[in-house]
């Protein structure tokens, strides 16, 4: 598996973006096989999508071929209304492109060890232990407090 260092700025949603963007539509699209390829969403919370912050992964090809795209952690809530937007705008892209959506929960410590020097080994990892999840949850807006329920 090829892997190449985080893209974008920490806390940066639409550098993030910006970059995630720039290096998938420089992949090469015969390389993206819609039965592999996936969007993991890397976070350090669990049960806690007001606050979430997430990285994002993306896979394309398979076996020797098979390249990870990896971001900074720059998507999310955690990073105000613009990482939101980022989050919500990456997950879209996922869902148009055909990729798989799945989310990954790292403790505090190995997210940022794997996101600061991803090797071979921990991607690997990362990408077995990851679930699938509904997109819908990542791009519908959620209520800021009780008053915002009914």
């Amino acid at each position: 598996m090829k892997i190449a260092d985080p893209l974008g700025t920490p806390g940066a949603p639409q550098n993030t973006w910006q970059a995630m963007q720039r290096r998938l539509d420089e992949a090469d699209q015969k390389q993206a096989d819609p039965q592999r390829a996936r969007l993991i969403l890397v976070t350090d919370r669990q049960g806690d999508r007001l606050h979430a912050g997430y990285a994002a992964l993306v896979t394309l090809g398979h076996g020797e071929g098979e390249t990870a795209v990896l971001s900074a952690p720059a998507f999310g809530p955690r990073y105000g209304e613009a990482g939101q937007q980022a989050l919500t705008e990456l997950v879209r892209w996922a869902e148009q492109a055909g990729l798989a959506t799945r989310e990954t929960v790292l403790s505090s410590g190995d997210y940022q060890r794997v996101l600061a020097e991803p090797d071979a080994q921990e991607v690997a990892a990362l990408i077995a232990a990851s679930n699938p999840a509904d997109p819908a949850i990542y791009t519908t807006p959620l209520p800021r407090n009780e008053d915002d329920w009914g």
